[in-house]
Formats: C-alpha cells, structure tokens, sequence
C-alpha cells in the first residue's frame, strides 16, 4: 500500500539503503544536468536575439550601399536628390547605430569560447565606425566627394556584419544545439536509471497486492473453520 500510494518502491532507507543512496546520488546528476541545459537554452535564445538585431544591421547597410552607388553618378542626380539621399543615409545610419548597440548589449547574456565576444564586439564597432564616416559631416559623406571610400566602407560594413552572423550562427549550430541534445539524452537515461531503482512497477505492486489479500482472505476463512470445528469438538464434551 505504501509503493501503491507513494509511487515509489523505495520510501525510507529500511526499504533498500543501496537503492536510495544511488537514487539520491542521481537525483542530484539530474538537477546539474536541468540546470545546465536551461543555461544553454537562455543562451541560445539570446545568441537568436543578437543575430536578429545584427539581420537588421545587414539589410539597412544594403540600403545605404544602394544609396551611396546611386549618388555617384554625378549625371543621373541633381544636388536636391543626393541631399535626399544622403538625409536617408543619416537615417539609415542611426538606426544601424541602434541596432548594432543593441546586438552588442546582448551578448553580454552568453560567453562564446576563445574570447569570442570581444571579435564579436570588435565587428559591430567595425561597422559602426564605418556607417559614422558617411554620415553628414563625415569624412566620405555624399559632399565630400569621396564617393569611391564611401563605397569600401560600406562594403567593409556589410562584410563585418555578415562575419558577425555567421560567427554566431556556427557557435549555435556547433556548441550551444549539440550541447542541449547531449544533456537531454544523458537526462532521460539517469531519469531512466533513477526511476528503475526507486519508481514502483503499478503493475507488479498491484499484483502483489491482489495475492496478498487473496492470501489474506483465505487465511481469515482457514482460521473461521478451524474454529468452527472446535467449537463442535467443545460441544460434543458438552
């Protein structure tokens, strides 16, 4: 009644002292390995937050590429157009400014190895210095004439912020994924372990229990004959 009611064949060390040392010993395995694999989860969900802000990073700096490619045709753009353009270039350049900022707070919530954050820290910096140069007011702004540096910067930017992705999209892919399937496997054979040694079999502990009130039964109704027949035996001295 005890493992029925409990769920568990091991209740007190009376019952199985082996069996609750190592169960309490896996208990403990188990609660690391939790821990652990809701670390890596945290991680991995800010490592997709990060590359988020940095997606927005590279689709403005394509923007503001296009816009720098079509200011340097002197023939095509009057001084009222590229003012405009380089106004959404401002634009563009501040929110880049934004999100790169953002992207850099939030690595702050995991810790790639080798000094991973500091070369990702260093690649938004890369790409913010560049995004400021062609600013108004900049050194390759649209009225400065240095459309051709302009360009390079850009295209500097967008390289650094598609390492950056990529160098983040591989830390998921190879540590953070492959270390949460591990500790799941590995949780599911020590729940498994665990629960062989300290779980109750329903089935078998129901059946024991059938027996033993059959048994039990069959014990009373003995006993209820065999006085029955001595109280015929006492009657008959009677």
């Amino acid at each position: 009644m005890d493992r029925l009611s409990s769920g568990k064949k091991v209740n007190s060390g009376r019952d199985n002292p082996a069996a609750l040392i190592s169960g309490e010993q896996l208990a403990a395995e188990i609660a690391a390995l939790e821990a652990q694999s809701q670390s890596y989860a945290r991680a991995s969900s800010r490592v997709s937050i990060t590359d988020g802000h940095a997606a927005q990073v590279s689709s403005m700096l394509s923007e503001m590429n296009a816009l720098v490619i079509a200011s340097a045709n002197d023939g095509g753009l009057s001084d009222a157009e590229k003012a405009a353009n380089q106004m959404q270039i401002d634009s563009l350049a501040q929110s880049i400014q934004r999100f790169a900022g953002d992207a850099i707070g939030s690595m702050d919530s995991f810790n790639m190895p080798g000094g991973g954050n500091a070369e990702l820290e260093a690649m938004m910096n890369s790409v913010m210095a560049a995004v400021q140069s062609v600013r108004s007011g900049g050194a390759n702004d649209l009225s400065s004439g240095n459309l051709e540096s302009a360009q390079k910067e850009i295209t500097r930017a967008i390289s650094d912020a598609a390492s950056f992705r990529g160098t983040l999209g591989a830390y998921q892919k190879n540590t953070l994924e492959p270390a949460i399937r591990s500790n799941q496997v590995a949780l599911e054979n020590l729940m498994d372990a665990k629960s062989r040694l300290i779980d109750a079999d329903f089935g078998e502990e129901t059946a024991n229990l059938a027996r033993y009130e059959v048994l039990t039964k069959a014990g009373m109704k003995v006993l209820g004959i065999i006085n029955e027949q001595s109280k015929s035996v006492l009657d008959l001295f009677g």
